[in-house]
């Protein structure tokens, strides 16, 4: 029997899936995440397939003549007809292209991530969160750094010595020429120990999205071919998680890692001047400067970036009437910039614009089936260090009357603040496919409807249509078959945003300040 409702309360359904697979561990396999919590993208961001070459291959231009990845057997060696010397041949102009695209997307990146999320509705985890746009983590940053005053003792030389040691072995600095401006610029860059950690950090991430997604989807027992998957593979997934994170640890670096960490947070109560001055440098060099635009960003790249390259790192994620009969929650919450996620059917609107026209129709809960492959990346920050912002061992400048009083983040429910939260984790999804059960046909219709007039969305995935960013509009297809609406290819669908706790909030036994 159809059991037709309302397409917001099917979304309202696959949102709460979403969080509950990303955040609510069972606490034994998959820790739960107390402080952590989900801010969709409205609609989310379609991304092209060499979108982070930048992170994978640095801003150096690259030239690729032909390559066809199905013929990858030709498309090495000289170019037919040429000879070797011809062939080895470099295009500048091309380079220079390249190279300028590389940087496009890198701002245009920088920019979504260091938009501050919103808090207002994460009491009891039921709220969808959008952009707060007044405020932005790079420069809550800046004025911490710039405005405040730290906790005043000297380091000895050896432990300043160390200190250096340890952080070499996270970050290193490395000299690149631009090829537009042709200048020698420095940048900062994870070691190949950060790097491996972050690759083995991601296959684990993709194994435990696996098993959590399976065991959310069995936990309500209204799916029953989902208890069922559970009941006889929960084991093994276990063991798969199990292992992913044994070579994480093993193989990945994980724990020598952490404790590097612990090592130079252990010194920061002791020689916060150092790294204070320290965090300005770094912060100054990750400062880019996109040639096109003119403006500047911070370097920043999800962390590792070869997930968009393979298979690595992503999970199935499904959802179907036991998902829905599990009765999976999530409510919708607004904001004072940018609206709320408008999670009806086919929003419209031209490129990011929160003017959208919503169409109205209803969807049959029983035959409704969504499915996608997801993933989460780590947002890699190398200007941005956290471990200063949640120390007892700074506060801003008391003789500054602008700043003297503000707080980041007055640790509250909800937090609020010039920085309460901060996004650390990207969530990416791809290939994704809606069935619209017996509606297929109406909604291909009226998403024929649109033609050029916009994109299409419904919830926070984009399903085609224009769409425009910071440099250029560009036009994804979508492809109606039998089976429903296919979107293939890579889109941004939101982020794990963290909470903070009261910041600054200064040491009371620290007495000099400088």
């Amino acid at each position: 029997m159809a059991r037709d409702v309302n397409p917001e309360m099917i979304m309202n359904s696959v949102l709460g899936k979403i969080s509950d697979v990303l955040l609510n561990g069972d606490g034994k396999v998959i820790p739960r995440s107390d402080d952590h919590y989900l801010a969709f993208c409205s609609p989310g961001y379609p991304l092209t397939e060499d979108f982070f070459n930048y992170a994978l291959e640095g801003f150096g231009g690259i030239v690729r003549r032909g390559v066809n990845p199905n013929k990858l057997d030709q498309t090495v060696g000289p170019e037919e007809g040429k000879t070797e010397e011809g062939s080895s041949e470099v295009d500048t102009a091309a380079l220079a292209a390249d190279a300028r695209r590389k940087y496009m997307a890198a701002e245009t990146f920088a920019a979504l991530c260091d938009l501050v999320p919103d808090t207002s509705g994460i009491v009891n985890s039921g709220r969808i969160n959008t952009w707060n746009p007044e405020t932005r983590i790079s420069h809550a940053y800046a004025l911490a750094l710039q405005f405040s005053q730290v906790y005043n003792v000297e380091p000895d030389a050896a432990t300043k010595s160390k200190l250096e040691r340890w952080r070499s072995l996270l970050q290193e600095t490395k000299k690149e020429v631009d090829l537009v401006t042709e200048e020698e610029v420095e940048v900062l860059r994870e070691t190949a120990l950060v790097q491996k950690y972050r690759e083995k950090m991601l296959a684990y991430y993709g194994e435990a999205l696996a098993y959590n997604t399976m065991r959310i989807s069995a936990l309500a027992g209204q799916d029953e071919q989902a208890v069922h998957q559970f009941a006889i593979n929960a084991p093994l997934m276990q063991m798969k998680v199990r292992a992913a994170e044994n070579d994480w640890i093993s193989n990945g670096y994980r724990d020598t890692y952490d404790r590097i960490n612990a090592a130079i947070a252990a010194v920061e109560g002791r020689s916060f001047a150092l790294l204070k001055q320290r965090y300005k440098e770094d912060f100054v060099r990750s400062i880019l400067t996109n040639p096109s635009s003119g403006a500047n960003f911070l370097y920043t790249a999800p962390a590792p970036a070869e997930f968009a390259r393979a298979d690595s790192g992503w999970s199935e994620f499904y959802f179907n009437s036991g998902s829905f009969n599990s009765n999976h929650k999530f409510s919708a919450s607004h904001t004072s910039g940018g609206g709320g996620l408008a999670i009806g059917p086919f929003a419209i609107g031209g490129g990011g614009s929160v003017d959208k026209k919503k169409w109205e129709g209803k969807l049959n809960a029983e035959s409704f089936n969504l499915r996608f492959k997801m993933a989460r990346a780590t947002i890699y920050r190398p200007g941005i260090n956290l471990a200063y912002i949640k120390s007892g061992f700074w506060r801003f400048d008391q003789q500054n009357e602008e700043y003297k009083n503000t707080l980041l983040s007055n640790g509250k429910t909800p937090p609020n603040g010039l920085m309460p939260a901060i996004t650390t984790d990207c969530i990416f999804v791809k290939d994704l496919c809606i069935d619209f059960g017996e509606y297929n046909s109406e909604y291909e219709r009226r998403s024929q409807e649109i033609g050029g007039r916009g994109g299409l969305s419904y919830g926070p995935f984009f399903l085609g249509g224009s769409h425009s960013n910071r440099e250029s509009e560009s036009t994804y297809n979508r492809n109606w078959t039998r089976e429903g609406l296919k979107i293939e290819g890579l889109q941004l669908l939101g982020f794990l945003c963290h909470t903070l706790e009261k910041c600054p909030d200064p040491n009371p036994k620290v007495t000099d300040w400088i």
